[in-house]
């Protein structure tokens, strides 16, 4: 086996991936092709990302020119029953067609902005409470849910809690088992001190063994 197959084993780490067996690699220098093909596999995945961007857009203007010409047959509909001095027309056993009045009415197209002249005729006293609602949302602060649901499952609380919700309780909450996490930084060809990071890589382990602290790898 020449020098670069030995450290470009591409097969047989998709191999391994298609058997879904994490097997420690005979070598430690492998682990730079790993980080490698996780580096390509962040790329394919921005590409996709960027890709469902554009054809969300594609699919929001087709669904726009969808929705004017909808709107122009109906705009026909009208002058054509005008025309003919007619209300409403009905053709039995496929559909019924009527015009009505409709009063003018405002179109808000920046909703933030808006809000903000609402605010400020509210400073000047006008009564604008109808027109503006306050809405409080609430967000969980994940971090922080953990160590909560880690006290209430110490204290034994936390079966007691979850039978409070309406759904069942696999349905609220599930608890991941301990793992270790890599992480990557790709130095740069030309200043090794400027690195760019891809995301923690996650590595099932089995809850029992000792957790490795990246850095220990520094002294091999």
């Amino acid at each position: 086996m020449s020098e670069y197959e030995n450290v470009f084993r591409r097969k047989e780490l998709h191999d391994m991936y298609s058997l879904g067996e994490i097997i420690p690699l005979d070598d430690l220098y492998l682990l730079e092709d790993v980080a490698l093909t996780i580096k390509e596999i962040d790329k394919k995945i921005e590409f996709y990302k960027n890709y469902k961007k554009k054809k969300s857009q594609d699919i929001s203007d087709a669904v726009k020119v969808l929705e004017n010409k909808a709107s122009f047959y109906k705009d026909l509909m009208v002058s054509t029953l005008k025309d003919h001095k007619e209300k409403s027309v009905k053709f039995p056993g496929s559909c019924a067609i009527s015009a009505r009045n409709q009063k003018a009415t405002w179109k808000i197209q920046d909703e933030e902005e808006f809000i903000a002249v609402l605010q400020e005729a509210k400073k000047a006293g006008e009564n604008v409470d109808d027109v503006l609602e306050e809405v409080v949302q609430f967000n969980v602060r994940k971090r922080e849910a953990n160590k909560l649901l880690l006290t209430w499952e110490q204290s034994g609380k936390l079966d007691d809690f979850l039978k409070k919700a309406k759904k069942g309780s696999g349905d609220i909450i599930f608890k991941e088992p301990a793992k270790t996490t890599i992480s990557i930084k790709f130095l740069d060809e030309d200043e090794e001190e400027d690195s760019a990071e891809i995301k923690d890589v996650e590595i099932p382990v089995k809850a029992a063994s000792p957790q490795v602290d990246v850095e220990d790898f520094d002294t091999l």
